[in-house]
C-alpha cells in the first residue's frame, strides 16, 4: 500500500472535499494539520504556493483539491464519485466549479466580515489575517451576499424533486456542495464537530432564511447517508 499523506485545513471546504472523498473510497491516509500562518513557508517550499489541501505520494507531490480527486478517482475507481457518461460527468465539472469559484469563496468572505468583528481578540486576529489574504472589504461583503443568495436559490430550486444534484447516485457535485454549505451553516456537531466559539462564525443570517432551509436539511441527509463517520479534528 502506498503510503499517503494529506496536508489539511480542518474548517476548509476544500480540505474537508478530500477526507470526505477518501472515507468514501475507503483509501487510508496519514494526516497533517495546516496551520494558517505557521505553515505556509513550508508549504510553499513544497508548490510555489500556500494552499492546502496537499497530498504526498511517493516522493509526488499535488496540490489542489480537484488535482487530488482526479487521482483519487485513477487510484481507487470504486465505489465511483463521478458519473460513467460524458454529459453526467461534465454536469459534475460545472457544478464543481460553480461551488470551487462561486460559493466557497464569497461564503468566505462573510466568515472573514464575521470574524472582524467578534469580540474574542483572537477571532479578530484571524479576521485580519485572511482579509488581508483574500481582500475583504465592506463592498466585497455586500457583494459575496448578493452572490451567495444566488447560489443559494439555484440550488434550491435543482434540488426541487431529486436527491441528488446530478443523476440518481451520490456523485463530487453533491459531496462539495454539501461540505461547502459549512461555511453558511455548519453540520449538527454530531455530523461535523466545530468549537462553540468557532461555530458562531459560520453562521450566515441569510442561511437562515426559512426558505433555504430545504438546502441544509439536504446537506445533513448527505453527511448522515455518504460520509462514513463524524468529522472531527
Amino acid at each position: 500500500m502506498d503510503t499517503i499523506k494529506l496536508i489539511l485545513l480542518y474548517t476548509s471546504p476544500y480540505s474537508e472535499r478530500v477526507r470526505w472523498a477518501f472515507t468514501f473510497k475507503g483509501v487510508p491516509y496519514e494526516k497533517k494539520d495546516y496551520q494558517p500562518g505557521v505553515d505556509e513557508e513550508e508549504v510553499k517550499k513544497l508548490t510555489g504556493q500556500a494552499q492546502v489541501p496537499l497530498m504526498l505520494i511517493n516522493g509526488e507531490i499535488i496540490p489542489d483539491s480537484t488535482a487530488i480527486l482526479n487521482w483519487l478517482e485513477k487510484y481507487r475507481p470504486q465505489p465511483a464519485l463521478m458519473p460513467t457518461t460524458d454529459k453526467g460527468r461534465a454536469q459534475v465539472i460545472l457544478w464543481e466549479e460553480l461551488i470551487g469559484g462561486a460559493l466557497v469563496p464569497q461564503a468566505r468572505i462573510l466568515v472573514i466580515g464575521r470574524c472582524l468583528r467578534a469580540e474574542q481578540p483572537e477571532l479578530q486576529q484571524r479576521g485580519s489575517y485572511f482579509g488581508d489574504k483574500y481582500q475583504h472589504s465592506q463592498k466585497a461583503e455586500e457583494q459575496a451576499r448578493s452572490a451567495v443568495e444566488r447560489v443559494l436559490t439555484g440550488l434550491k430550486h435543482t434540488l426541487e424533486g431529486q436527491n441528488y444534484l446530478v443523476g440518481d447516485t451520490f456523485t463530487r457535485a453533491d459531496l462539495f456542495t454539501a461540505c461547502s454549505l459549512n461555511l453558511l451553516k455548519p453540520a449538527p456537531d454530531d455530523l461535523f464537530l466545530l468549537p462553540a466559539s468557532t461555530r458562531q462564525m459560520y453562521v450566515e443570517p441569510l442561511a437562515e432564511d426559512p426558505g433555504f432551509a430545504g438546502i441544509f436539511a439536504w446537506r445533513d441527509q448527505m453527511y448522515r447517508k455518504h460520509r462514513g463517520e463524524a468529522v472531527k479534528a
